[in-house]
């Protein structure tokens, strides 16, 4: 079931502390820089996936906590109103063996002699 309407989006406390002190310690480029597309100084690492992506968080670079490691991405405006953890993938796809085409020869049995 979605969220209800009058509670508003969800960010974690501790993102929008990160985000305004990103916006305090660089205020030009808070200001000018991000619309002029600089990229952002630096990167918020975050474990909060639940997350709602926000107006406010347009070019930052946030690190998002996969379960392993931190995947680094830069909020675009078609992201705004996604959670952050839909551009993180849990899972990977799985790498399976090449066979090699070359050895196609047939195994001969040392026991029988035999094919």
């Amino acid at each position: 079931m979605p969220r209800s309407i009058w509670k508003g989006p969800y960010v974690a406390v501790n993102l929008l502390q990160d985000v305004v002190a990103l916006a305090r310690k660089h205020p030009e480029w808070w200001n000018k820089g991000r619309f002029q597309g600089q990229k952002a100084p630096e990167v918020i690492n975050t474990y909060s996936r639940a997350s709602v992506i926000l107006p406010d968080f347009l070019s930052c670079r946030f690190g998002i906590h996969n379960g392993k490691s931190f995947v680094n991405i830069e909020v675009q405006e078609a992201m705004v109103g996604h959670r952050l953890g839909e551009f993180a993938p849990t899972k990977g796809t799985p790498q399976h063996k090449v066979k090699d085409a070359g050895t196609n020869k047939k195994k001969i049995n040392p026991k029988t002699g035999k094919s």
